[in-house]
C-alpha cells in the first residue's frame, strides 16, 4: 500500500503569538453575542432531553470528532460514560462507521463552540472533554479561529472537568498551554495544567495515524 506522509505544519510564526495574553483576557471578561445556529440549538435539546432520560451518566465530550473514530474509542475504552461526538461536517459524520454505534455513543452534527455555550448556559458539566488534531490556523493573523483563540474559549472552560488537547503542531500545544496558564491567572480554577510530547500506544483518528506513520513529533496538553 502507498503512503503519502503528512506535510509539516509551516507558518511565519516561531513561537507563541504576542497577542495571546491579550486576546485570552479580553474573551475572559466579556461573553460572545454571536447567534447560535439554529440546527445546534435542536440538536443540543433533543441531546439534553436524551441524556435525562439515560439517568444523566456521566459524559465524554469529544468536540470536532470527525468520522467519529475517536467517539468510538471512547465509548468502548469508558463503558461507563456516555460519550457525545461533535462536529459540524455532516458528511463526516454520515462515515459508514458509524451504522453502528457502541450504544453508549452519540454523534450530532453542530457547531462546537455554539455547543460549548449552550452547554454552559445549562450547566452541563462533563467528565472529559477530548480535542483531538483541531485545525491549526497556522497563519499568524488567524489566531482567533484557534481554540484558545476563540470568544467561546471561556464556555470551554466553565463546561470541562478535565480537558485533553492533542496536535501536531508545537506552538498550537504551547499556546493552548499558555492559554490555559492565564486562565487560571485570571481567577479560573484550573490545576495539573500539563503539555508533553507522547507516543500513543493506539492511535484513535486517522489524523493520529498519519501523523505518527509521517515521524511527526504529537504534543498533548491536559488539564482539571
Amino acid at each position: 500500500m502507498s503512503f503519502t506522509p503528512a506535510k509539516r505544519i509551516t507558518s511565519s510564526q516561531q513561537g507563541p503569538h504576542k497577542n495571546l495574553e491579550k486576546v485570552v483576557v479580553k474573551h475572559l471578561q466579556t461573553q460572545s453575542k454571536k447567534p447560535i445556529a439554529q440546527h445546534t440549538q435542536n440538536a443540543f435539546d433533543e441531546l439534553y432531553k436524551q441524556w435525562e432520560r439515560h439517568g444523566r451518566p456521566p459524559i465524554i465530550l469529544d468536540s470536532a470528532c470527525g468520522t467519529g473514530e475517536s467517539s468510538r474509542y471512547l465509548a468502548k475504552t469508558h463503558p461507563n460514560h456516555w460519550v457525545i461526538g461533535i462536529d459540524q461536517s455532516e458528511k463526516r459524520l454520515l462515515n459508514s462507521a458509524n451504522n453502528l454505534l457502541p450504544e453508549n455513543c452519540q454523534l450530532i452534527r453542530s457547531e462546537c463552540t455554539d455547543f460549548w455555550r449552550l452547554a454552559e448556559l445549562a450547566q452541563w458539566q462533563f467528565a472529559l472533554h477530548t480535542l483531538f488534531y483541531p485545525n491549526p490556523y497556522p497563519k499568524p493573523q488567524h489566531l482567533q479561529r484557534r481554540w484558545h483563540g476563540e470568544a467561546a474559549f471561556t464556555s470551554l472552560l466553565a463546561i470541562s472537568q478535565s480537558i485533553e488537547l492533542r496536535t501536531n503542531w508545537q506552538i498550537y500545544a504551547q499556546e493552548f498551554y499558555e492559554a490555559l496558564l492565564i486562565a487560571q491567572g485570571n481567577g479560573i480554577a484550573l490545576k495539573q495544567i500539563q503539555i508533553d510530547s507522547y507516543q500513543p500506544t493506539t492511535t484513535i483518528t486517522a489524523f493520529e495515524r498519519k501523523y505518527l506513520m509521517s515521524e511527526h513529533t504529537l504534543w498533548r496538553v491536559s488539564a482539571s
